[in-house]
């Protein structure tokens, strides 16, 4: 009986001398790889965060609805068809999640109401779009990355016959092609789904549905962000 607890206490000792020996090893390499700032106390960030330019071409279609159930009639459906260009802001190394702002003006070219084109009567004519979301990002073997972000959307025009104005949601989804070390191309789709009666058509001509689709090609070029891995002039690490 002696024998065993005397051999129970010696693996107690033991096993509180390894608690300690381990624990004085994490607290070691926490000192080696996490620094501490002497003004606050907390852990350096050596990850900075930092922002990134993309920029671009983009095609956009916006469909405008009015039901007319109660009249037995088919639905009265307009759109618009534009060609313009986008910028938008990307984070990095933003924690807990990156982000992207991008605004994007158009020139609508194109314009018909069911099907039949319609001619502009002003000459002016514009559009702005206004989208913020936070961004999630995967790849496919590292040379080609998939971006998906959803959030609120803004969309501004001005018509021969109203100021549009709509708000709602929209989703994007992009891949990134990382063509060379500093350079990288950009393919994105982008659609929303809008609330189309907040312009100077809400009470003449309220809509019953409103959407929104884009196309994007664009390209960015970025000397603080490299990709490691890329089609030509890869970076060797």
């Amino acid at each position: 009986m002696k024998k065993i607890v005397a051999l129970c206490i010696f693996a107690t000792v033991l096993s509180l001398l390894g608690a300690q020996a381990q624990n004085a090893a994490d607290v070691a390499q926490t000192s080696q790889t996490d620094k501490l700032n002497p003004k606050t106390g907390f852990p350096e960030i050596t990850d900075k965060p930092f922002i990134m330019f993309n920029e671009g071409v983009v095609f956009s279609q916006v469909t405008r609805i009015v039901y007319q159930d109660d009249f037995e009639r088919s639905n009265f459906v307009w759109q618009d068809y534009s060609l313009g260009m986008y910028g938008e802001i990307q984070t990095v190394n933003m924690k807990p999640v990156n982000s992207i702002i991008r605004v994007a003006a158009f020139y609508p070219f194109l314009h018909t109401f069911n099907g039949m084109d319609q001619v502009a009567k002003q000459v002016l004519l514009y559009a702005v779009d206004i989208y913020a979301a936070p961004m999630f990002q995967t790849d496919m073997w590292k040379y080609v990355r998939i971006n998906y972000s959803f959030g609120p959307h803004f969309f501004y025009e001005l018509s021969d016959a109203y100021h549009h104005i709509e708000v709602g949601g929209g989703s994007l989804l992009g891949l990134e092609l990382p063509v060379a070390t500093r350079w990288t191309i950009l393919f994105n789709g982008f659609v929303s789904v809008d609330y189309g009666n907040l312009g100077t058509n809400r009470i003449i001509q309220p809509y019953n549905m409103v959407w929104n689709y884009q196309l994007e090609l664009g390209f960015r070029y970025s000397k603080r962000n490299p990709n490691t891995f890329s089609y030509i002039r890869a970076k060797q690490i």
